[in-house]
């Protein structure tokens, strides 16, 4: 079975990845999609202040806001595809999610901001790629 991971961070660079998944046909009969979205987590203080089950539900919100509409996408394609918010570091919680689920592939939207912007600031997409032990493809 074709196990593939795609990284949502609830842009519409995530939606048209799930679309290209499609159009390209890269989703055989019987695989699945395993749409991953990672919080930040709040600092100790910060979670301390507004106490867990607080921290726990605007967790689980950012992710349902990152990963409904690409789910959506995926399921009205024909696609099958299941949500797994996470919580951490996000290039290292999507690698080791994709080894987890022994992926062939990790998808992630390209937001392709330029080289020097994403020297500054860093990129997602980039880390990834240096952790990943499966492909890596960016859709632009």
């Amino acid at each position: 079975m074709t196990t593939l991971v795609l990284a949502t961070d609830g842009s519409d660079y995530s939606i048209a990845a799930a679309k290209f998944l499609h159009t390209a046909k890269l989703v055989p009969a019987g695989g699945k999609v395993h749409v991953v979205h990672v919080s930040t987590p709040l600092t100790g203080r910060a979670a301390s202040l507004v106490g867990a089950k607080a921290v726990e539900e605007w967790h689980a919100q950012e992710s349902a806001e990152a990963i409904d509409p690409v789910l959506k996408v995926l399921l009205d394609l024909g696609i099958e595809a299941e949500a797994h918010p996470l919580v951490g570091h996000a290039p290292r919680e999507i690698a080791e999610y994709a080894k987890k689920v022994d992926a062939q592939m990790i998808v992630l939207g390209a937001h392709g901001r330029g080289v020097l912007l994403d020297a500054v600031i860093g990129s997602v997409a980039g880390r990834v790629l240096s952790m990943a032990k499966c492909p890596v493809l960016l859709v632009k």
